[in-house]
């Protein structure tokens, strides 16, 4: 269902459920503006009187005095004073006060309101009471009993925090007494200028001795990469890299004294120096070689020298190389022997220098601790100067800058009372409506009909009240004028006719779950409309208690079905004819208490099988559920039962317990009929459209 729908069906509803019940609203409203009315009457008169507070200036903003921009060292300090004025303390101070100070003063109840005056700093105590007098008092003694309040607790607070800085500063001189201690006890047992120097000079013998652990490093990785050619060209050189040979002996290493596996490179730039000569020698000797072979023969005995010469310079060159290999091999040996014993050397010096380190830290940190025990003493002691200096100051940010004003009576509100009255019982009223409401399950629309019931629904019949006469409502006529009346009744004719899973529907049975729901009318105009289609339909006034079938087509039904079931009459004798060529009736006849008893006869079931030989279609208006026993006895017999529903009237509760006992019984019930409906609802707009089609 749509939103919009829903919620206009709410609304029409409650309007149709203040239209019905409007009298509750009425009550609840008249005994509302009564009640008001005694309130008024019986009311005291009241009377009023204020004070002022003002905050003193130096506490506001000059650029603004604004409220808002209160410079408050203690906090909120207009909702604490609210809060304060309001408390048990001040008021029952100030009614003590009052009794022993004037006790000829008559009693009674005070109301006191504090506020700040928008965009000042202005606090306003307004008090309302029964006497004027007592106000006026119990004003000014509620605000003296506040300044009092305000001093005390500044009081407090100073002492308070004054006590709580004593007590720290005790506990900050002992602390600082043990942290100096432990120093001192520290600096006595870790000598301190003695691992102080040490961790000094530590670092720096760290760093040299890591330097010339690097040079030798580079060294080795030198004469490593080097070819034995290579070797030749570069002179080898000392540990420091100087190119020189160092005297065998002991190094200085700053840590102690390091035993150097360097001996002494003998003849090292001589080795270059000779390798230098005896290659420009050989040079030398292979262009003599190569410029007397033109000459001489190669057995001349100057040829011979001069091969003999180079090839001896050639050995030579090779000897130089290998020595000079030879002592390359011996140089990176005792680099690596050197590296070992620095490595040692670094080793312990980076223990002593780590101690020496951690050591100091711990200095550091005890110092640390004394120096901020020593600053956190010195500003307690700078506060509790400010504390001594401000216990001779007024602490209260408050004065009184008017006392309560004159008691001025309060005008006794009687139209607020009054719309508090009219307000306050129309809720009720809509309150008691609204329970009501949710009470009646009485169905109304389509849209709730298909929330409470799971049936079909083959017909919906507008109220058509206001053509109601003297004798019922009228039936159909040919030419009837109630467009919407007549089409919603063709409406259920097809929705009959072309029913599925229906394949002979000769004889119907129209009932309802309580009497006046309208279902002799339906049944009536049915069968006016499914004679009207050309079918010949015999209608049967069933409910042989009630039935005025007759009545409403105005025949003789003194004798009827009835007397057809007692056997003193055949029901061809008894069939009348109507104004409607193919449409008769047999009447109810003479009214009987064993209607029950006449229905249950055998009799019954043939004369059903004759009726479907002589009509097309059979309609039986019968007696409603929960009234009689008579419907469910008989409408097992039936091809289909037709139920009616009545708009507004009928429990939604009670219709389905009606349908509950048709289903026990086996009925076949085809669908529900909603009668009376309201087509102003907005389920039936589309009501005014037949208007636009019937013939003019």
């Amino acid at each position: 269902m749509p939103l919009s729908t829903g919620l206009g069906i709410k609304l029409y509803r409650y309007k149709s459920l203040i239209r019905r019940h409007w009298w509750v609203l009425a009550l609840t409203i008249g005994v509302g503006l009564a009640y008001e009315g005694f309130v008024l009457f019986t009311k005291p008169q009241m009377y009023e009187s204020s004070a002022q507070l003002l905050l003193r200036d130096d506490l506001v903003s000059p650029a603004s005095q604004d409220v808002n921009k209160v410079q408050d060292p203690w906090g909120h300090i207009f909702d604490t004073a609210v809060e304060q004025i309001k408390s048990t303390k001040v008021m029952d101070g100030a009614k003590q006060d009052l009794a022993l100070n004037q006790p000829q003063l008559p009693s009674g109840k005070v109301t006191i309101t504090p506020s700040v005056l928008p965009r000042t700093n202005i606090l306003v105590v307004k008090g309302i009471g029964t006497s004027s007098e007592y106000t006026q008092r119990f004003v000014d003694t509620v605000v003296a009993k506040f300044i009092d309040l305000r001093n005390k607790i500044s009081i407090d607070i100073v002492e308070g925090v004054s006590d709580a800085l004593k007590e720290r500063t005790e506990q900050l001189k002992k602390l600082l007494t043990g942290q100096q201690a432990k120093m001192q006890a520290f600096i006595a047992e870790n000598n301190m200028p003695f691992w102080s120097e040490q961790g000094k000079t530590g670092a720096v013998q760290l760093s040299n001795l890591k330097n010339q652990q690097a040079q030798l490093m580079n060294e080795k990785q030198r004469l490593e990469s080097l070819t034995p050619d290579e070797l030749l060209q570069t002179p080898i050189s000392g540990p420091m890299g100087s190119g020189e040979a160092r005297p065998a002996g002991k190094s200085q290493s700053g840590a102690g004294m390091v035993e150097s596996t360097q001996r002494p490179e003998q003849g090292s730039s001589d080795t270059y120096t000779q390798y230098l000569k005896v290659t420009q020698e050989l040079v030398q000797a292979q262009a003599d070689v190569e410029q007397w072979k033109t000459i001489w023969k190669p057995k001349h005995p100057k040829m011979q020298a001069l091969q003999t010469k180079v090839d001896n310079l050639q050995r030579l060159l090779a000897v130089i190389k290998e020595q000079n290999y030879n002592a390359s091999k011996g140089r990176i040996a005792a680099i690596a022997a050197e590296l070992k014993v620095l490595d040692k050397a670094i080793t312990e010096q980076e223990a002593k220098v780590l101690e020496a380190s951690r050591k100091d830290a711990a200095y550091q940190q005890l110092q640390n601790d004394v120096n901020n025990t020593q600053r956190e003493l010195d500003s307690i002691f700078g506060n509790v100067t400010k504390l001594g200096n401000a216990k001779g100051a007024t602490p209260n940010p408050f004065m009184v800058s008017q006392m309560a004003s004159p008691p001025v009576a309060i005008p006794p509100g009687t139209v607020p009372h009054l719309l508090i009255g009219l307000l306050g019982g129309f809720a009720v009223g809509m309150i008691c409506l609204l329970l009501l409401d949710r009470a009646d399950d009485r169905v109304s629309s389509f849209t709730e009909m298909q929330d409470h019931f799971s049936e079909p629904i083959l017909g919906q019949i507008p109220n058509v009240a206001d053509s109601r006469k003297d004798n019922g409502l009228p039936l159909l006529l040919p030419e009837d004028d109630r467009y919407t009346y007549a089409e919603a009744f063709r409406s259920l004719r097809s929705s009959l006719i072309f029913m599925p899973n229906q394949a002979e529907l000769k004889t119907i049975l129209i009932t309802s779950a309580i009497p006046n729901e309208g279902k002799s009318t339906i049944a009536s105009n049915l069968a006016i409309t499914m004679a009207a289609s050309g079918a010949r339909v015999l209608l049967v006034d069933a409910d042989l208690r009630r039935g005025d079938i007759a009545q409403l087509f105005d025949i003789d039904g003194r004798t009827g079905l009835s007397d057809i079931l007692r056997g003193s009459v055949h029901w061809k004798e008894v069939v009348l004819k109507t104004k409607h060529p193919t449409l008769s009736i047999i009447p109810r006849g003479p009214v009987t208490n064993q209607s029950g008893e006449l229905l249950l006869k055998p009799a019954l079931m043939g004369l059903l099988d004759e009726f479907k030989d002589s009509f097309d279609l059979t309609i039986f208006n019968t007696a409603p559920i929960l009234a009689a026993d008579d419907t469910p006895t008989l409408a097992p017999n039936f091809d289909g039962s037709l139920m009616v529903i009545r708009a507004s009237f009928t429990s939604a509760r009670m219709s389905k317990n009606a349908l509950n006992t048709l289903y026990q019984r086996q009925v076949n019930v085809l669908g529900l009929i909603l009668n009376c409906i309201d087509a102003e609802m907005p389920d039936y707009y589309y009501y005014q459209y037949p208007k636009y089609y019937a013939a003019s």
